[in-house]
């Protein structure tokens, strides 16, 4: 067996696969977990032939949004480096990320552990990318660590509550309130 990487990707059929993406990532946040991968493949105007030549079931399509949304993630924090208050930003990014995509959840339960516990160390370590900077700007409590943090990012259902309890940023609502 060959440590070569694998071929690069053509043009269209990658161009096919952000397709694939972008319309599950849509049609997983309007309707949740049961939409069907012909109807994904519709809304990214590819065929049936091509979602299942790129994900076999519905649950591979989640495990790979899931992922892009850890990229997106680390995209935003490597953005945001610079930032005093930049954790807050990357936090409420992370929690509309979570409650536009609320059923991804649920497909990724019988995913591997070993896979999910990397995409949250992954995300893990954008947070922490920001910590120093946040404490030093006060928006931190000094306490506060990375796994604080990814405790309060499990916790989405706090955003819910912010146009009517909380005008202020629900991140920094919690990150103030976090004690250790």
């Amino acid at each position: 067996m060959s440590d070569s990487p694998p071929p690069a990707m053509r043009r269209d059929a990658a161009r096919n696969r952000d397709r694939l993406l972008a319309a599950a990532r849509q049609l997983f946040a309007q309707r949740g977990q049961d939409v069907a991968l012909d109807e994904i493949a519709r809304m990214a105007g590819v065929s049936r032939t091509t979602i299942y030549r790129n994900f076999a079931t519905r649950e591979d399509l989640a495990a790979m949004v899931f992922e892009d949304n850890a990229a997106r993630i680390e995209r935003c924090a490597a953005e945001l480096r610079d930032s005093p208050d930049g954790i807050v930003t990357l936090l409420d990014f992370v929690l509309d990320m979570q409650l536009q995509h609320r059923g991804l959840a649920q497909l990724l339960s019988g995913a591997d552990m070993e896979w999910l516990t990397g995409v949250a160390r992954r995300v893990a370590d954008s947070l922490e990318l920001l910590l120093d900077a946040g404490r030093a700007a006060g928006v931190v409590l000094p306490g506060v660590g990375r796994e604080d943090l990814m405790v309060a990012v499990s916790m989405p259902r706090a955003r819910l509550l912010r146009p009517a309890r909380c005008p202020a940023s629900p991140v920094a609502v919690t990150l103030s309130c976090i004690e250790t």
